[in-house]
């Protein structure tokens, strides 16, 4: 992970921590383009040598994390800021009033899209961590429940509705809380899309079952160099038969069945052959 020191913070004493604000960096430009590869670094270097009094300890984009801060360091990105861990996903997740052109307010099928939600799943993924090491309960708060201190996860609107210290709405009315609690959790969100995470169970499944499969039904090979990329620009694919459009999350899985089926069918005829062979003796 990349590491860009923010310029400002208020000390080395954040922990224990017991909330983590999720925020989106509302650059005002627009989807996809506030997600795309390179802001997460541009949001970093921002921090790094603003006069304001602005950072925070993470900042995802659909390619990179850039971490900011060190967890011990109190960061300013959602007043109060003691005992807490601020996580930026690049985009513009906020009510329509918060951009000069409202429709740059992203909307939750935006969100949602391959285009955005790389982002959202590395920021989930960091929070899963995040949770594990410091004890965060992965619970989405209410802002009644942030203000009585309760620990878990919230967004940056429900700490400015809770202690008013900041007028942030962030990551926004439409910001897919369900998909991204399933998602800290490592549950499957069904989004109907490959996941960095479908991915990533397909690679392992594959490798650890190569040394299984039979000569007879070929062997099954992934490029982790390429998979993901071919997978980002892939959304649906055909039937070569019916002509019918699967998602690539179905279609892949499909022929991971298939290949396990033929398998299994290999095994159970070779199992059968002493006793064909004692028959025709």
């Amino acid at each position: 992970m990349t590491f860009i020191q923010a310029r400002h913070h208020g000390g080395n004493s954040n922990t224990p921590v017991t909330r983590l604000v999720i925020h989106a960096t509302c650059p005002d430009v627009g989807y996809p383009s506030a997600s795309k590869a390179g802001r997460a670094v541009s949001t970093a270097e921002y921090f790094a040598s603003t006069s304001r009094s602005a950072s925070a300890h993470y900042v995802c984009d659909v390619s990179a994390t850039v971490q900011c801060l060190s967890e011990e360091a109190i960061g300013y990105h959602a007043p109060p800021n003691s005992h807490s861990i601020g996580i930026e996903i690049c985009a513009d997740g906020g009510s329509h009033a918060s951009f000069e052109t409202a429709s740059h307010a992203y909307t939750r099928e935006q969100w949602l899209s391959p285009q955005v939600w790389p982002a959202v799943e590395r920021a989930a993924i960091l929070a899963r961590d995040i949770c594990h090491r410091h004890h965060i309960p992965v619970r989405k708060l209410t802002t009644a429940q942030v203000k009585s201190g309760m620990s878990g996860i919230c967004g940056h609107d429900n700490v400015s509705d809770a202690f008013r210290q900041s007028d942030h709405d962030d990551p926004g009315p439409y910001f897919p809380w369900n998909e991204f609690i399933a998602a800290v959790q490592g549950k499957t969100t069904n989004k109907g899309e490959l996941s960095m995470s479908d991915v990533n169970t397909l690679t392992k499944l594959i490798k650890a079952s190569n040394d299984q499969l039979h000569h007879d039904i070929g062997v099954v090979q992934t490029q982790n160099g390429t998979l993901k990329s071919k997978i980002d620009n892939l959304s649906w694919v055909k039937n070569p038969v019916t002509g019918k459009k699967w998602s690539t999350k179905d279609a892949l899985w499909s022929v991971w069945y298939y290949v396990l089926e033929c398998r299994n069918r290999i095994q159970a005829i070779e199992n059968r052959l002493p006793e064909v062979e004692k028959k025709v003796k």
